[in-house]
């Protein structure tokens, strides 16, 4: 079992279910089932599958990019690095496509795999509009979020 002592946020899971957004900090030496990468990661406690795309300040500008799949009840590495920002932001989406959880911060995505930068005018570039719910990690270099119903 992972364990929580970040903060816990509520959001709405659209259309009719509630997503409990719990953040956690992997504390260093804290036993886990498997071992623990620095970075972001995002475990999908909920009984469906759902698509990841994350967002994030670089020195070349705000950048998204997705996709990432993760079962019910499995985890997935989605930044692979010590995390270096204070926010993160991700966008939940089902195995349709439809927005999950809503957002922030509005960001480009597309439809296939992608890495985008600059969050603006997604439409005049031929890109999707999508809500990213804002991450804050403290500072810390590793962070997990527990997607799951309450």
């Amino acid at each position: 079992m992972i364990p929580r002592p970040g903060v816990a946020t509520q959001a709405n899971f659209r259309p009719v279910r509630s997503l409990v957004i719990t953040f956690c900090l992997m504390a260093a030496g804290a036993v886990v089932p498997q071992q623990a990468h620095a970075g972001l990661r995002v475990c999908n406690g909920s009984v469906d599958l759902v698509n990841i795309a994350v967002g994030y300040e670089t020195e070349d500008g705000l950048r998204s990019e997705g996709w990432w799949t993760i079962t019910a009840n499995a985890c997935s590495q989605i930044l692979q690095e010590p995390l270096t920002g204070d926010r993160y932001y991700l966008h939940v989406a089902d195995g349709f496509g439809e927005s999950r959880l809503g957002g922030d911060i509005t960001l480009c995505i597309r439809e296939e795999k992608f890495v985008l930068y600059d969050g603006d005018q997604c439409w005049q570039r031929g890109l999707i509009e999508a809500d990213f719910f804002q991450i804050e990690t403290e500072g810390a270099q590793d962070w997990t979020v527990l997607l799951s119903y309450d």
